[in-house]
């Protein structure tokens, strides 16, 4: 059922009850009034005539001349006749014996009238009429006398049957022009939640792009705008959801193709060497080739280890001397630098950073090779370490820069792509896979280290990575 249904049937229930339960109660209320207005005549009328009889009774009982049960009678019906409003019926029971009966019939009065020695009355109907009965007991010449009168109420029970009906009538009509008022408000209301309906249909079945255009300021239009927003924030996980499954592809592919490459040529020298009678200078350069590219698969399956273990462990952080730690990479990176004939200017400023130290040399080893691959032969390559304060934040930032051949806006892009490489045949002479900046991303990214690139074509790279100063622990305290 829908929910605009729902609200619709719970309001006019919850409308039927109040409106049932306070007509009825305003029924009732005139009803009461109306009956207790009829007692009081009844009494009024009833007090009058045991008056008048008390009074004429006397006078005969006073002369000594009198027969008791005729002179009640001829007493009675003289008052009857001259004080009773129509509807009003007088009875007089005279030692439990009717002496006068109003309207001449026989009727039985009943017997809790006659019991009791004080005035009382009571509701009484035969089927068709309603009348109230009125006794007031007495007593004459040592008898007991109750002087009866019987009033006609059935107006008052039509009257309360009337009102019924009519509160019925009215019950129907509000309800009906209530209903129609509450099925035209609540489809208003409504109306935007189908909208949002709609729109989550069209979200399940693959439509990131579709937005809810609800603009109210109730919770209907802040729940459109919230649905907005998370609308926007699944179109854009599901993008990097497929741009990573595309990245995913690709890095197969292209880790296929880098282990094809190396495998093809070990394959091909070596069956050189099993099958060809070779020269012993022959003979080495296929075993160089064999070695080399031997070598260059281990140094892409170390570094391939290197990312997947990255991506799901955590790494020890330590207090490390920022100075030292790029004297040691100068050390380990200068007879890789000679062999090309590559100058290594440093300067380093003393400071602390933290992290893991062999990681961090990783990054640092990475980006001077690559310098060295950019660079010709005899050319310069700087690393420098240098604090760095931004507001109260202080970081220390090591720079590496060379004069080689640059990169452009894609290549600068896509640097940190896993087997991207920019000049492929120098990449893959030098002996490179197109892996080890996705290592340095991975290691900044653990480090909670920040890096920006600045090159053009031709006119070299600068490359500054910024490193904690201060452990988070040490951070928390302050």
């Amino acid at each position: 059922m829908k929910f605009r249904y729902k609200v619709l049937f719970i309001n006019l229930i919850i409308l039927s009850v109040i409106l049932g339960f306070t007509g009825y109660l305003f029924v009732y209320r005139n009803y009461k009034q109306a009956l207790d207005s009829e007692l009081r005549n009844a009494a009024s009328e009833n007090n009058m005539v045991k008056a008048s009889l008390e009074y004429e009774l006397l006078e005969i009982l006073n002369s000594g001349k009198y027969t008791l049960k005729k002179d009640v009678s001829r007493i009675a019906k003289r008052v009857d006749s001259g004080m009773l409003l129509s509807g009003s019926v007088l009875y007089i029971v005279l030692e439990d014996e009717v002496v006068y009966s109003g309207d001449g019939a026989e009727e039985e009065i009943p017997k809790e009238l006659t019991g009791a020695g004080s005035k009382q009355y009571i509701y009484h109907d035969n089927g068709k009429q309603y009348y109230v009965y009125i006794s007031s007991p007495g007593y004459i010449n040592k008898a007991n006398l109750y002087i009866i009168t019987r009033k006609d109420i059935t107006g008052v029970y039509t009257q309360l049957s009337d009102n019924l009906r009519f509160l019925k009538i009215i019950s129907v009509i509000v309800l009906a022009l209530s209903a129609l008022i509450m099925y035209v408000v609540t489809y208003l209301l409504t109306r935007p939640l189908e909208k949002l309906n709609k729109i989550t249909t069209q979200i399940s079945g693959g439509d990131y792009t579709v937005r809810a255009d609800v603009n109210s300021d109730d919770e209907v239009g802040e729940l459109a705008g919230n649905f907005n927003t998370m609308a926007g924030s699944v179109e854009e996980h599901v993008e990097e959801l497929k741009d990573m499954v595309k990245r995913r592809d690709q890095f197969v592919a292209d880790f296929t193709h880098e282990m094809k490459t190396p495998m093809t040529t070990i394959i091909g020298y070596a069956d050189s060497v099993r099958h060809l009678d070779l020269s012993e200078e022959e003979r080495d350069m296929s075993l160089d080739y064999i070695y080399s590219e031997g070598r260059r698969l281990e140094n892409m399956s170390q570094k391939l280890f290197d990312l997947i273990y990255l991506k799901g462990n955590d790494i020890f952080m330590e207090e490390i001397d920022a100075e030292e730690l790029g004297q040691q990479i100068v050390l380990h990176m200068k007879p890789i630098m000679d062999r090309k004939n590559i100058v290594l200017k440093t300067e380093f400023e003393e400071g602390t950073i933290y992290g893991d130290t062999e990681l961090i040399k990783t990054v640092f080893i990475n980006l001077l090779d690559n310098a060295r691959k950019a660079s010709d032969e005899g050319a310069v390559v700087s690393f420098k370490g240098r604090l760095k304060s931004e507001g109260e934040e202080v970081r220390y930032e090591y720079l590496v820069e060379d004069s080689g051949i640059g990169m452009d806006e894609e290549t600068k892009k896509r640097l940190f792509d896993e087997f991207y490489m920019a000049d492929k045949s120098r990449s893959r002479k030098e002996g490179g896979a197109g892996l080890g900046m996705s290592l340095v991303a991975i290691i900044l990214d653990k480090h909670d280290a920040k890096i920006r690139v600045e090159s053009e074509p031709g006119q070299g790279t600068r490359i500054f990575t910024e490193w904690k100063t201060e452990s988070e622990d040490e951070e928390t305290e302050e």
